[in-house]
């Protein structure tokens, strides 16, 4: 990408200690088509094999590492070096799917959104399919009673939308949760597209591996601050399934089953490629825009 090219989407990455998947994400949001990129790594001073990894791929990743105050903190550093007129937050041990961040881009532009968002795919360690999370249509009652259903590694953001800092680094989770309820707080548009953007990756060392009771605090934080009825919580709940059978979400979670286990690193291998793309066909055919001839994959760089 030129660095005088008007870039579309600002890709922002907080890392620290994930130098065995950081990769993945590079390389996926290298192998991303039909719209230009900025990749903005803000690492915080790791010590394993990250910063060895970020200087493989000096030419498509601008990286700093240098110690903050937390994923928040990186995230808002991380925004002062962006150029897109989007941006989309990617944890560094996720990756996206091939042309995930062109069909979010297509429909904020077409309906003038300010935050869009998709489905999302687990995946294991090794980056094979668990399972695919589907997603509903925006509904403010849902994200207030329900909680935060809104996948952060399937989610842009109109910049000018963004407020300053939106992420608050005093928060120690749930940062996502709580920019989502602000935005909505100001009449932000959220727009949703039936596609699987995104992979999150499930592992021991995540935070969100750890007991709900380490968070508690958290959560009264954004109950009071947001002024939550907990009390709705059954009701968002139920409303949430409705959504997804309405969208025939259930509907795509039991037809991926038959993926199950397939590496979705679709930027490995020629393989993987072609198991992710009858995975995009077979759910999202109407949307799925296959950009390589005969699926082949970019390869490792």
């Amino acid at each position: 990408m030129s660095r005088a090219a008007p870039v579309d989407v600002t890709v922002l990455t907080p890392s620290f200690g994930y130098g065995r998947f950081i990769e993945d994400g590079v390389l996926s949001v290298t192998g991303q088509e039909g719209l230009r990129v900025q990749h903005v790594v803000q690492d915080g001073g790791s010590t394993d094999e990250t910063v060895d990894v970020l200087r493989k791929h000096d030419d498509e990743v601008e990286w700093w590492s240098e110690p903050d105050r937390g994923q928040s903190d990186a995230l808002n550093k991380g925004l002062e070096k962006a150029s897109g007129r989007w941006i989309a937050w990617l944890n560094a041990d996720e990756f996206y799917l091939p042309g995930g961040l062109a069909a979010l881009v297509r429909e904020g532009d077409r309906t003038g959104a300010d935050l869009v968002y998709g489905e999302v795919v687990y995946v294991d360690v090794e980056g094979r399919l668990t399972r695919l999370v589907s997603k509903h249509d925006f509904s403010a009652f849902v994200l207030r009673s329900y909680g935060c259903y809104i996948p952060s590694v399937s989610t842009i953001f109109r910049r000018s939308s963004l407020p300053p800092e939106p992420w608050d680094a005093s928060l120690r989770m749930n940062m996502d949760w709580d920019l989502y309820l602000r935005l909505n707080s100001t009449n932000a548009r959220f727009e949703f597209v039936k596609y699987a953007v995104g992979a999150f990756r499930l592992h021991p060392e995540q935070l969100t591996a750890a007991p709900f009771s380490q968070f508690a605090d958290v959560y009264e934080t954004l109950h009071a601050r947001h002024h939550i009825d907990t009390s709705n919580n059954r009701k968002g709940r139920w409303l949430h399934r409705a959504m997804k059978v309405q969208s025939a979400g259930y509907v795509r979670e039991l037809r991926t089953m038959r993926f199950r286990s397939a590496d979705m690193r679709w930027f490995r291998s020629e393989r993987a490629r072609r198991d992710v793309d009858s995975f995009l066909r077979t759910n999202y055919r109407s949307r799925y825009r296959p950009t390589s001839p005969a699926a082949g994959a970019p390869g490792p760089r």
